[in-house]
């Protein structure tokens, strides 16, 4: 059964409204996990606005995805270049694909190569995931989460 939350998050992250993080939590730990292929290709990405302190960085980087080249060759922040072309940001290194146990059960994640970042991943609906960004250091925290879009 679908709940209010779930039937309107989209709508809601597209027009940038504020969203409850415990709302998210809850939806994000009914939601069923995702394979590493299904990660494979384009993602536009856009945060859900819960207040968390790490949206701000998204922000002022230009974040707008990922690209899931295969599970060792991933590009985990994606910006526009000058010219509106979909880049990598190479000040955030690389990343590969695992599977990995988060609260609870065993869904695709995302390594950071170089950062102390997993981003964990479950399927909204088709081709819609919720992502969230669980960094060390931040305990006690949900972590920041964000909707991917197959483009």
């Amino acid at each position: 059964m679908a709940t209010r939350l779930e039937d309107n998050l989209l709508k809601l992250v597209s027009e940038g409204q504020h969203v409850d993080a415990d709302e998210v939590t809850a939806l994000y730990d009914r939601l069923p996990p995702v394979s590493v292929q299904e990660l494979l290709g384009d993602w536009q990405g856009l945060a859900i606005q819960t207040g968390h302190k790490d949206i701000e960085t998204l922000d002022s980087i230009g974040w707008v995805g990922k690209t899931f080249h295969s599970p060792n060759e991933v590009d985990p922040v994606i910006v526009l270049s000058p010219d509106g072309k979909r880049v990598a940001n190479g000040e955030w290194g690389a990343a590969r694909i695992y599977e990995v146990r988060f609260r609870g059960i065993i869904s695709a994640a995302m390594v950071y190569d170089q950062l102390p970042i997993i981003d964990h991943f479950r399927r909204l609906e088709d081709n819609v995931l919720i992502g969230v960004m669980d960094k060390k250091g931040a305990c006690g925290d949900f972590g920041m989460a964000f909707i991917l879009r197959r483009i």
